[in-house]
């Protein structure tokens, strides 16, 4: 009898095509992570169809997909399907006749979001919505201890560039040179600290409105998608790495993100954290928060501004944090459980 080997997905070929890492994906291999009985490798998600490797388990969650000629996975792959997402640009062959036999012979299909459950619902296949994986991470990364440090993770916010904006972004540049220059160094970004300045000008005049200057000046700034990430070679060193930040995380005294697995995380790690909207963001992208971004407390960008989806009675400092919501820990759990059941028959 062949032993069954366990492994987690990763997105290398994409990184070497486009030479940027997103790091998420990496936080999404480490919750499931959690839950194997042993890491055996990796398996590229976008060459699941080709994978001619040992027979092996694998908990299929996050983003599906970019190359779809490389679905449905190789019969080489037995699937746990949780926290799975249909995105909209990959829709069309991830709902084909050929994909939904493949699916129907692993239900119930447990979905990241709402939308991916009720297109399949849709199609006769047993879906539901199982939240992200990465709500799970407090199961093995919670910590106790707190650093007092705050994150902004890629905080959303966008400058439109035509006169009024360029002219308005320079005086304000101007009134408030040291802040948002103190901000800019840490910003991460190769732009030259002049662009960062003006562009973070607008960062600073709308996100002062809800934190105050101590935060601001004081956070750590993070991206986690960007060609920083390419010293990191081997899916092994990712996995590290977003481990490295989710500790980071465990231990922050608040994370504001716009990146659900930034987000999600923190969430599960019992961190407080605000999650970053765009209002005017593409299907593509809106697609991913059904079920998800009622969790969060929400700070949303509309065209030029930001507005906040939860009450604010006072700005946001050191002795004001708002509260997560808790209707994440249901969820948490039931994924919990999911995989233990299905790891440990």
């Amino acid at each position: 009898m062949k032993t069954m080997t366990y492994k987690l997905l990763s997105i290398d070929s994409i990184i070497r095509t486009k030479r940027e890492t997103n790091i998420g994906d990496y936080i999404q291999a480490l919750a499931a992570s959690q839950f194997l009985p042993s890491v055996d490798g990796f398996i590229d998600r976008e060459n699941l169809k080709n994978y001619d490797g040992e027979e092996c388990a694998v908990i299929m969650n996050g983003w599906f997909m970019h190359q779809t000629d490389q679905w449905p996975p190789s019969a080489k792959i037995h699937p746990l399907f949780l926290s799975f997402h249909i995105n909209s640009l990959a829709k069309e062959k991830l709902l084909s006749e050929e994909s939904i036999r493949y699916l129907k012979a692993y239900e119930p299909i447990g979905c990241r979001d709402r939308n991916t459950a009720d297109m399949l619902t849709a199609r006769g296949v047993k879906a539901y919505f199982s939240g992200c994986l990465t709500l799970t991470l407090g199961f093995k990364f919670k910590s106790s201890a707190r650093d007092g440090k705050y994150y902004f993770v890629d905080p959303c916010f966008y400058t439109k560039w035509n006169f009024v904006t360029i002219l308005r972004n320079a005086i304000q540049y101007a009134l408030h040179f040291n802040d948002v220059n103190r901000i800019a160094r840490k910003y991460p970004s190769h732009k030259s600290l002049l662009r960062k300045g003006m562009i973070l000008t607008t960062f600073y005049r709308e996100y002062s409105k809800v934190f105050n200057r101590e935060i601001l000046l004081n956070a750590e700034y993070i991206t986690q998608q960007s060609d920083i990430y390419n010293k990191y070679t081997t899916d092994d060193a990712r996995l590290k790495e977003a481990e490295r930040l989710v500790r980071c995380y465990s231990r922050a005294k608040m994370v504001v993100s716009s990146r659900i697995h930034c987000a999600l995380p923190c969430l599960g790690l019992e961190t407080p954290v605000i999650f970053t909207i765009d209002k005017n963001q593409s299907e593509a992208s809106s697609c991913r928060f059904g079920g998800l971004a009622e969790l969060f407390n929400t700070l949303v960008w509309n065209g030029h501004s930001l507005e906040a989806g939860f009450s604010l009675p006072t700005v946001i400092d050191n002795d004001h944090i708002p509260q997560n919501l808790p209707s994440w820990k249901k969820i948490a759990e039931e994924l919990v459980n999911a995989c233990k059941r299905h790891f440990q028959r």
